[in-house]
């Protein structure tokens, strides 16, 4: 008993840490059953001034993992001519503010002193939680008509990332962004 509940915790705890937050956006006008095949908007990512995601790695991770994600649901990258829709993302690393939460608690303690200072108590309340500073990524996913250049969908991956993480990690959560934004595409009637 006592194993399964300290499972169900670490459980929790381990999902609640992803915390992959995802919307969608898109025209809804749009016969997505007619797109087929997809090429990169740009051969190389723009320049956003910010060295951690001006990163030709983190580039090259994120158009694997879209390449991939789409191709196991169906669509095929056009080399050669021209595709019904391209692809085209964005990525932008913001340093947020999050807190615990409030929480109050309040202690009672009753103490023996000595023969001439005789007994005492005491009374603690604490409340407020703890502070602290995070940095958070986002990825915007587009996919635009080849002919009319309009936006067609957009995806939206927010998470929590780590300052220092390993390469694994980086291409695991890059997957893992990349995966739940695009299992919104294309868009469910």
């Amino acid at each position: 008993m006592k194993a399964s509940i300290i499972f169900l915790l670490v459980a929790l705890l381990g999902t609640s840490c992803s915390g992959v937050k995802v919307s969608q956006d898109f025209d809804s006008a749009t016969n997505f059953s007619k797109l087929k095949t997809f090429a990169w908007q740009s051969a190389t990512q723009e320049k956003t001034g910010d060295i951690r995601v001006d990163n030709p790695l983190l580039d090259s991770r994120i158009r694997e993992a879209v390449e991939q994600t789409l191709t196991e649901n169906g669509y095929r990258r056009e080399s050669k001519g021209t595709p019904d829709f391209y692809v085209g993302y964005e990525l932008s690393i913001r340093t947020r503010i999050g807190s615990d939460g409030a929480s109050t608690s309040v202690g009672f303690g009753v103490g023996g002193g000595s023969r001439s200072s005789g007994s005492f108590g005491g009374i603690g309340v604490s409340s407020g939680g703890g502070v602290q500073e995070y940095d958070e990524g986002m990825l915007v996913i587009d996919i635009t008509d080849t002919k009319t250049k309009d936006l067609l969908w957009r995806g939206t991956a927010t998470r929590r990332i780590s300052r220092h993480a390993t390469p694994e990690e980086t291409t695991e959560t890059v997957n893992e962004m990349v995966g739940k934004t695009l299992v919104q595409f294309p868009p469910q009637p």
